[in-house]
């Protein structure tokens, strides 16, 4: 499973079958599992990433990979060169030092703002056809269940 299903507070907890089932379906506003139960607050999010998402997501996060090598090449520019001028007392490598991490960090900035970005695109495509496809799963369960009643 590439997510991980948040139960709201007071709800039991569903079953490895269920979530396998319904995987990234956003259950619509004041849906319960069960009758009598308290509906998630507003805004709930039922399904977050977890650690194989980012796994199984290394072709979408491609095009940002750079920015991440770009902080990786930065900062191990940096450590050296702020030893350096330390041991040697040389301002230039102290400001070469500073701008190695400087530069470093934008990078690794940009690199989380991309991704933070790109994860919330690729959910938000992940839960809609989650919830197309578990809409068509239970129209062809209703429509077998007609026949096999008939």
């Amino acid at each position: 499973m590439r997510g991980d299903f948040l139960t709201p507070r007071g709800w039991p907890t569903p079953t490895d079958d269920w979530i396998r089932e319904n995987a990234f379906w956003q259950p619509p506003v004041g849906w319960t599992p069960l009758p009598g139960l308290k509906p998630a607050p507003a805004g709930w999010q039922f399904w977050t990433t977890n650690p194989t998402w980012d796994a199984a997501a290394t072709a979408w996060y491609a095009p940002i990979r750079g920015w991440y090598r770009a902080f990786m090449i930065a900062s191990s520019a940096c450590w050296p060169a702020f030893i350096a001028a330390a041991v040697f007392h040389i301002d230039a490598l102290r400001l070469a030092a500073f701008v190695f991490f400087l530069i470093g960090f934008l990078c690794l900035v940009t690199y989380e703002v991309r991704k933070r970005r790109m994860t919330a695109e690729m959910f938000l495509r992940v839960t809609t056809g989650a919830t197309r496809r578990r809409d068509e799963r239970l129209v062809r369960e209703y429509q077998s269940y007609l026949r096999d009643a008939a």
